[in-house]
């Protein structure tokens, strides 16, 4: 006779299998469009910039449904990229022939930023590491790079509303591809840096360079600029944090965060972010890998001095004394991985974005993995337990029916 009472009952493996599918079907979800991306390229400039590939200068409108963060990708001066967070309304304005004589108030919104952050490549070194310590040390003989002088030729721009991606070169030595995004995803090419529709992403490879030492090595300086009160106490953090594992990147098991104070503070400032990897061969891959190496922030003095010569100064002009302003290096390269010359070949890639950086997330395809790797065996034991058990019920009931 069949129990009134039935249960359905589903059994571990089922479970095990359900739990993967929801964990994928949760995961793998579409990304939906976070902001509205539009670029112009030069914008208000119809004289000198027409059919001219070598200015550059490239502002997107990232619109949400109450805010706009604006990207500006600016190659007239140093190499600058700007992040301003302002009202949906706020309108980029540039007055062309004050900007190319580096005039302070050439750039301007039509109402002031909530906040901005930028990112200036400053100098570029090439420096003998004759000791083979992979670090540009104050003193060491270098020969520096200004990109002041660089003459830049743009090679690609695309635009739709969902991404921004530039190409643009100084004499095929110096190359640089910028992307802007409207969605959270990792970039296509290494180190795979997971994105926002907050950030924009900067890849710089330095190509087949000149090599002006026997051990040469390169490094670059960056400035960052933010609209916070210079004050006593308050710097930039650099922190390093471990991510969950080395899907995207492989082998690299860190991410490092430069934080404003706005953003370590209050999650409401500028960051970039960065992984500590470098490639030595236009295939990237764990066997072309090299290290990163960074000096801590330091301050600049000042600024509207150093600065005359980018969006900086046209922006703020000599406002930039009473901001953060402070700088450090990034070097390229680890003892014993035979310097720049054995491919003459290195690169550089990081994001600039408002707010706190993403986090890493495990994907679905890690999931199903640990999902198999930990239900597998589970399903086994359960199994094993309910055999074992069954068998021990039915030997004492044979043998109690045995003695009876």
């Amino acid at each position: 006779m069949v129990s009134a009472n039935k249960h359905t009952w589903i059994s571990p493996l089922g479970f095990v299998v359900s739990v993967l599918f929801l964990n994928v079907a949760l995961c793998d979800e579409p990304s939906k469009l976070q902001r509205k991306l539009t670029a112009t390229l030069n914008p208000g400039c119809r004289e000198f910039c027409e059919n001219n590939t070598a200015i550059t200068l490239v502002h997107i409108a990232a619109t949400s449904d109450t805010d706009t963060i604006h990207y500006v990708w600016d190659f007239t001066g140093k190499p600058t990229i700007l992040v301003a967070l302002t009202s949906k309304q706020a309108e980029f304005h540039i007055d062309w022939p004050r900007l190319m004589e580096s005039k302070p108030g050439s750039v301007r919104f039509t109402e002031a930023p909530q906040y901005t952050f930028m990112a200036i490549i400053n100098r570029i070194f090439q420096y003998n590491d004759a000791d083979d310590r992979a670090m540009l040390d104050e003193g060491t003989n270098a020969f520096v790079y200004d990109p002041h002088n660089f003459i830049w030729n743009r090679s690609l721009l695309w635009s739709n509303e969902e991404g921004v991606m530039m190409a643009i070169n100084a004499g095929d030595d110096f190359l640089f591809k910028l992307n802007a995004y409207s969605t959270k995803d990792h970039g296509l090419d290494f180190p795979h840096l997971l994105h926002t529709s907050n950030s924009t992403q900067i890849d710089i490879v330095f190509n087949n360079i000149t090599n002006r030492f026997a051990n040469p090595r390169f490094a670059i300086e960056l400035l960052f600029v933010v609209s916070e009160q210079a004050v006593v106490g308050s710097e930039f953090e650099v922190t390093k944090r471990k991510t969950l594992d080395d899907e995207h990147t492989p082998g690299i098991f860190e991410i490092v965060d430069v934080l404003s104070p706005g953003a370590f503070t209050f999650s409401a400032g500028g960051y970039i972010e960065y992984r500590p990897v470098s490639y030595t061969h236009p295939e990237r891959d764990v066997a072309t890998s090299t290290e990163t190496r960074q000096s801590q922030p330091i301050t600049v003095r000042s600024p509207s001095a150093v600065l005359q010569t980018t969006l900086a100064y046209a922006l703020y002009g000599n406002k930039l004394d009473s901001y953060l302003v402070q700088g450090m290096n990034v070097s390229f390269g680890v003892s014993e991985d035979g310097f720049y010359r054995k491919t003459n070949y290195t690169t550089m890639t990081f994001q600039v974005g408002y707010g706190m950086p993403p986090v890493e997330e495990l994907s679905a395809f890690v999931l199903i993995v640990a999902g198999i790797g930990i239900g597998v065996p589970l399903v086994v034991l359960i199994a094993s337990s309910i055999y074992v058990c069954t068998k021990k019920l039915r030997n004492r009931d044979r043998f109690q029916q045995q003695r009876l």
